[in-house]
């Protein structure tokens, strides 16, 4: 398997294992009584979605959809190497900056994490238009002539 697409699913992965364990926080903070911000229970839903299943579908359909030669020569029909990286990128520090930044400003509302916040939305809305691009053009590919 490539290493953009691995670079994809090991990060899935690792937010899946981060998911659980913070669910398994907020249960424990639950169970005493005490249960933890809501703003808390955001984030893990941004966790297991955008980090675990978004990463994960990506990983996958950069390894499984068919390849389009003529879009992509340089990786025999996969995808732009340069284009998927800095869509990892992009994507993961956007979910990043917005997992530190939204709780505080729930807390406290300022301009600077208002800013952060609407740069992580566009960071990660920048990343997955690169991968559906990528994508596009692989499975809208003219099919190919055979040999």
């Amino acid at each position: 398997m490539p290493y953009v697409p691995r670079l994809f699913l090991k990060t899935g992965i690792i937010y899946l294992a981060t998911t659980f364990l913070l669910g398994a926080v907020l249960l424990v903070f639950e169970a005493a009584g005490r249960p933890a911000p809501f703003i808390i229970s955001i984030e893990h839903g941004h966790m297991g979605f955008v980090g675990w299943v978004v990463n994960t579908v990506i990983g996958v359909a950069l390894w499984l959809l068919p390849v389009n030669r003529n879009a992509f020569p340089q990786t025999q029909g996969r995808y732009s190497e340069a284009a998927t990286r800095g869509a990892f990128y992009l994507l993961n520090v956007g979910l990043l900056l917005r997992l530190f930044a939204e709780p505080v400003h729930a807390w406290h509302p300022a301009t600077a994490t208002a800013a952060a916040l609407v740069a992580a939305g566009l960071s990660q809305l920048a990343g997955v238009a690169i991968v559906a691009w990528t994508a596009w053009q692989r499975v809208f590919a003219p099919p190919m002539r055979p040999i």
